[in-house]
């Protein structure tokens, strides 16, 4: 079963106490014991000690034979628990314990003696504990002299043992008690009782090993509490950092455990409540974003931006229909690299850039704004791309109308002047030249006066001022009127004029003199433009509910470049101003079939002709005013 690293972590802590707390006992039971276990030894051996100057004060007194002494000290350590000297207060052994595991113990050692005996001579127990060479080797050798001869007697047995020395026997750490021997009120010896510290504490064995084995079991008797207890911390935990992982993926509709009263309780409710304000927020900043990307998505004008190295970080579709074909980012700065290197102008000089270019066909307005951070440092650009070729081509054919109306304006008054000067000037002599001279001024004032009205008419078309009211009406004799007037000309300009119209044709719903008016436009500009030999047809057919005609002819066409403009206003394919007419007549045609709710359309090709027409709706398929 794999653990989560909070319950490793807690169980780590717990355990981790119970180890150390048990280290620290035996530490402490280490460095204390010892201590402990030498003084408990001092007070086992002052009694023993007293008992055993109250025995030689008996055998000084005669209570005591002097033969049972011995026995009574003994022969070994282990009756005492200890090594025991008797000693007179000139510090000479006497009487003492004959072994130590077997070895035979020396005379009391000169550093014991000469350390403790001036202590003892002066009436008190004096104790030790420690190496002997911490002892004060210094201390006063002054003796109280007291007569010890009964001392000497009790003791002659012992006196012919060896007397080799016992430090070697004594060395390391040990325990010594010495307590004074009295007699008729005078200190006339000691009795010194001495323990090595490694025989204490072999006696103590047995405790300490009992404490590690206490211990040990104890470690393992709290081990499945410990597991109990850190499962039980590290679950809650655990399952917070689960929920807190899921929020950060995005589902902020997981919930934390939050109905203890403990502090993980607390932490659960409080990511809870954190997961439903984020939730909330989020929400929010969604609907706003998701707002916003489709106001930007929904606009014309596309939408670039850019970050500081000059990646782009947003486009909106407008984009690529502006720029590129592609479905990336990548394809539409490679599609218009003039346009990016005005981003990257921009984010070089950090300034605004306006300007127009033409990609292409199409003329791109683009307007680039930096982005600074509040210290100035440019994080990036925006710009925005807007396609103004409408609004440029129209100030272009606003420009060529302007100059072919100058054109047309100058031609008849040029020549009006011309004649008029020499009249004026009596230059004219004959009744027949001034006649002649009329007619020609009379001619050009015709000219002006219908280019005039043609730039009135369209402008009343375009501003709706224009009365079209519509009837029903038979087309078949409007046509044929048409054809019987247009004959004639095609004869005069050695053209074809074809008639291709059913012997019947249905009422229509229309405007019959403003019908009458687009087909002269028409067959006007068809014959204009057709050179001579060349074939205009005349022609009507029943296309669903409506009537279509339609005016052919074998001229010149139209480029395909001009072929979208041919009905906007002002506009002429032949930019020169050799070209016939000013150009308002198709324009007038169109806006007539516009406001009276009639289509018109044109088709061509260079070099082969340009077909134009419209549609005339039944009587029964009248459309709603």
């Amino acid at each position: 079963m794999k653990h989560s690293a909070s319950f490793r972590r807690a169980l780590v802590l717990a355990y981790g106490t119970v180890v150390i707390f048990a280290v620290l006992i035996l530490l402490i039971y280490n460095i204390v014991s010892p201590g402990l276990f030498a003084q408990n030894k001092i007070d086992d051996l002052i009694p023993k000690g007293q008992i055993i100057a109250g025995y030689i004060e008996s055998t000084l007194t005669g209570e005591i034979s002097s033969a049972y002494l011995v026995p009574l000290i003994g022969r070994s350590t282990s009756q005492w628990e200890a090594t025991v000297w008797v000693v007179d207060a000139e510090g000479d052994t006497l009487i003492r314990t004959q072994q130590i595991d077997g070895r035979r113990v020396g005379k009391l050692p000169a550093k014991l003696s000469e350390s403790m005996m001036p202590q003892v001579l002066a009436g008190n127990v004096a104790t030790h504990v420690g190496s002997m060479e911490d002892l004060n080797s210094t201390a006063s050798s002054a003796k109280i002299t007291v007569s010890n001869d009964a001392l000497v007697t009790i003791t002659t047995a012992q006196a012919a043992e060896n007397d080799t020395s016992s430090e070697e026997i004594m060395n390391g750490n040990l325990v010594a008690v010495a307590v004074p021997i009295t007699f008729m009120g005078e200190v006339v010896g000691a009795v010194f009782m001495a323990q090595s510290m490694t025989e204490i504490m072999s006696g103590m064995q047995a405790l300490s090993n009992t404490i590690m084995l206490s211990l040990l079991l104890v470690a393992l008797l709290l081990l499945p509490m410990v597991l109990y207890f850190a499962s039980r911390i590290s679950r809650p935990l655990a399952n917070m950092r689960s929920v807190a992982l899921t929020m950060a993926g995005g589902d902020l509709t997981v919930r934390a455990d939050g109905r203890g009263n403990d502090e993980f309780g607390e932490l659960g409710r409080a990511l809870n409540y954190l997961s439903s304000e984020l939730g909330s927020t989020i929400s929010s900043l969604e609907l706003e974003r998701n707002r916003l990307q489709s106001l930007i998505n929904g606009l014309s004008e596309g939408i670039i931006a850019v970050d500081a190295e000059g990646a782009t970080t947003l486009i909106n579709p407008a984009v690529y229909s502006l720029l590129s074909p592609g479905s990336n980012a990548r394809n539409v700065r490679e599609a218009a690299p003039d346009v990016f290197a005005i981003f990257d102008e921009s984010l070089r000089t950090g300034e605004a850039i306006s300007k127009t270019i033409w990609q292409g066909d199409v003329a791109l307005h683009i307007s680039i704004s930096p982005l600074h951070k509040h210290d100035g440092e440019i994080t990036g650009c925006v710009g925005i791309v807007s396609d103004v070729t409408s609004a440029e081509r129209l100030e272009q054919t606003r420009r060529d109308y302007v100059a072919n109306v100058s054109h047309e304006l100058r031609t008849p008054l040029t020549a009006m002047r011309a004649l008029m000067e020499p009249l004026r000037d009596g230059l004219i002599k004959t009744e027949e030249q001034r006649q002649q001279t009329y007619d020609v001024v009379l001619r050009e004032t015709m000219r002006l006066s219908r280019l005039v009205n043609d730039m009135l008419e369209l402008s009343r078309l375009q501003s709706g001022t224009a009365s079209l009211s519509r009837s029903t009406f038979a087309p078949l004799p409007l046509l044929d009127l048409i054809h019987e007037t247009y004959s004639a000309y095609a004869e005069d300009y050695q053209q074809t004029f074809v008639y291709d119209v059913p012997p019947s044709l249905p009422q229509v719903t229309g405007n019959p003199d403003r019908t009458q008016q687009v087909l002269i436009a028409l067959l006007d500009n068809a014959f204009k433009y057709t050179p001579e030999g060349g074939t205009v047809t005349l022609s009507a057919v029943i296309d669903g509910g409506v009537v279509r005609v339609s005016v052919r002819d074998t001229g010149i066409g139209i480029s395909r470049e001009d072929l979208p403009h041919v009905f906007d206003r002002f506009y002429k394919a032949d930019k020169s101003h050799h070209s016939k007419g000013t150009g308002l007549g198709l324009a007038i045609a169109y806006e007539i079939m516009r406001h009276l709710g009639e289509e018109m359309t044109v088709t061509s090709e260079t070099g082969k002709g340009s077909c134009f027409s419209f549609t005339l709706h039944l009587a029964r398929e009248l459309p709603a005013s």
